[in-house]
């Protein structure tokens, strides 16, 4: 596991490397930036631990769509007879937007041995080590910094968390790389397309459809609409599981062709001949 940081000075960075070297860590420079195997990272009087990339927190925080918002959209899909987004607004409401086996980037600043990836475990639960697990039943995408964050102030003093949701899409059809891809929720839908390696060149995105269990949550046309106007896998209201098709496209073979005009140029000559 490896962290990466920018040094601001070359003799702050001479004088960490030699810190870290009497300790028998070896470092290893590229240009103005050093990379360090297994670093242990001071943050705000804690000791951050990382199993993977860890970073200095970033400051964008990723909207979504809050409760009170799905709200007032499932009830304006209701009164206008828009009954599969309806019912797709409600399930997000009833049952959150977790699924077990997804996957959550959690990034913390002034805590103790805590992965940056999690697993959402059986019960729909993230297992913290040594602060115990934390209930994502019913917690919506817009929810979940929050949780976490009063989860661990129960056990770190004022914690500064952020959270990124990842969730398994499936990818199939006609892209280069078909299959499940881990994909965060706030990227648009022609990203997840290009996750997959990108259309085939025989692949018809006007075609594309999203479905869920085998029923199509989103036809070719509202496909066609959310790839054109950048709509993100929230705002689809989509979760773990769910399927996109590109299907390929529909081409007549010359034989096919061949064998119609002949048909077609027979039945005339038949008619001719019955009407002379």
């Amino acid at each position: 596991h490896i962290a990466t940081c920018g040094a601001t000075t070359d003799g702050m960075l001479a004088a960490l490397m030699g810190c870290l070297n009497s300790f028998g860590v070896q470092v290893a420079v590229l240009g103005n930036r050093f990379r360090i195997p297994a670093l242990l990272l001071c943050v705000s009087g804690y000791s951050l631990a990382a199993q993977s990339s860890v970073s200095v927190i970033p400051q964008t925080v990723r909207q979504f769509e809050p409760r009170d918002a799905l709200t007032a959209r499932a009830t304006q899909a209701e009164k206008s007879g828009q009954t599969s987004q309806a019912w797709l607004l409600r399930s997000r409401l009833a049952n959150g937007d977790f699924q077990e086996g997804d996957r959550i980037v959690v990034m913390l600043e002034g805590s103790t041995l805590v992965s940056d990836t999690m697993h959402v475990r059986t019960g729909k639960v993230l297992q913290f080590p040594r602060m115990g697990e934390v209930s994502l039943l019913g917690v919506l995408r817009s929810e979940l910094t929050d949780t976490l964050r009063e989860h661990l102030a129960k056990y770190l003093k004022t914690p500064i968390v952020r959270a990124t949701p990842l969730l398994p899409i499936a990818v199939l059809g006609n892209v280069l790389t078909p299959g499940y891809h881990y994909i965060a929720a706030d990227v648009v839908l022609r990203d997840v397309i290009m996750k997959a390696g990108g259309p085939t060149p025989s692949a018809d995105l006007n075609k594309a459809v999203i479905r869920r269990a085998g029923r199509v949550i989103w036809n070719a046309e509202s496909v066609s609409v959310a790839l054109t106007d950048g709509l993100s896998i929230d705002a689809l209201h989509l979760r773990s599981g769910d399927e996109l098709f590109v299907p390929e496209q529909r081409r007549v073979q010359l034989s096919t062709l061949t064998t119609i005009v002949s048909a077609v140029v027979a039945v005339s000559l038949a008619v001719v001949q019955l009407t002379r």
